[in-house]
């Protein structure tokens, strides 16, 4: 691929503001495509070897709870009039503060987090948001249940593997940690982390491993199946969590976290600080990734 191909931009898009996520990377009928979510609730994709862009619309009409959470919650009775049940209403540029992707039974896929009033009641006040909701990459329909768990705005979301097939993981500004079956909304773990939930999720020695922080100034790491933490508070952090990844480096997993302008690594097993923090940043880390180039992992 040449350079000037690298460096295409891609046009088109009618989005409102940037997911602040970024834009993620999935193979789409062979071509490696970034996708993105809109302010209008169309969903782009952009061919990376520089063969533009195509959108099609979520279907937002399914981007509401499903008959039984309305019965299950108290607000419909069995014996309702079906003209007279009132459905809450999805807003289109609230269902994507957060974006990535998955394959669920070889079908890719586009995960939202949705903003903090993502529901509301037609003509009502604002009800509630941080719905996590999974999309066919090629249909744009919702596939499993609609994830309902947050009451604020997703901060983070991840998917990871797992023995029961993959998982959406989720913190929200109130520190809940939630995880669930992409493939049927199923609620795996439910978990009281930081506030202002940063996390970053990874498959650890086979298993599915979240670590949290956030507000409060700490790091947790939780597995992500039986919800049980994995070891103490992680050491040395001296703000808010601003950002955090998970990597292998030499056969260890190390957690990196943003901590005011310097980025700082722990051993995971150990839970040992590695090195001094890392430094060159003029303000605070807001987001941390990892990647292998060359053999050699880097932040």
């Amino acid at each position: 691929m040449s350079d000037e191909r690298m460096m295409r931009g891609y046009a088109g898009h009618s989005h409102g503001r940037a997911t602040y996520s970024g834009t993620p990377v999935i193979e789409l009928d062979g071509a490696p495509v970034t996708v993105g979510v809109d302010e209008e609730g169309l969903l782009w994709t952009c061919d990376l070897r520089g063969d533009g862009c195509v959108s099609r619309p979520l279907d937002l009409d399914a981007a509401g709870p499903d008959d039984d959470w309305y019965i299950e919650n108290g607000w419909w009775d069995e014996d309702d009039d079906e003209d007279e049940r009132e459905r809450l209403v999805t807003e289109p540029s609230l269902i994507a503060e957060r974006v990535v992707v998955a394959e669920v039974d070889g079908r890719p896929v586009v995960v939202t987090g949705g903003g903090r009033f993502d529901f509301r009641v037609e003509d009502g006040d604002d009800v509630s948001g941080g719905i996590v909701r999974a999309w066919d990459l090629h249909t744009g329909r919702r596939i499993g249940s609609v994830m309902i768990g947050h009451v604020l705005a997703v901060c983070s979301l991840a998917t990871v593997r797992s023995e029961r097939g993959p998982l959406a993981v989720s913190s929200c500004e109130t520190g809940l940690l939630l995880a669930w079956e992409l493939a049927t909304g199923v609620k795996v773990i439910e978990r009281q982390g930081a506030y202002n939930g940063e996390m970053a999720a990874a498959v650890v020695d086979g298993r599915p491993v979240a670590v949290t922080g956030g507000s409060d100034r700490f790091l947790q790491a939780w597995d992500v199946l039986s919800g049980e933490r994995l070891g103490a508070d992680l050491p040395g952090l001296e703000s808010p969590a601003g950002g955090i990844a998970i990597t292998e480096v030499e056969g260890r997993t190390v957690v990196l976290a943003g901590d005011g302008p310097v980025l700082r690594a722990w051993d995971l097993a150990s839970q040992e600080a590695i090195g001094a923090p890392l430094t060159g940043h003029t303000g605070d880390i807001e987001r941390v990734a990892t990647a292998t180039v060359g053999g050699r992992a880097i932040a």
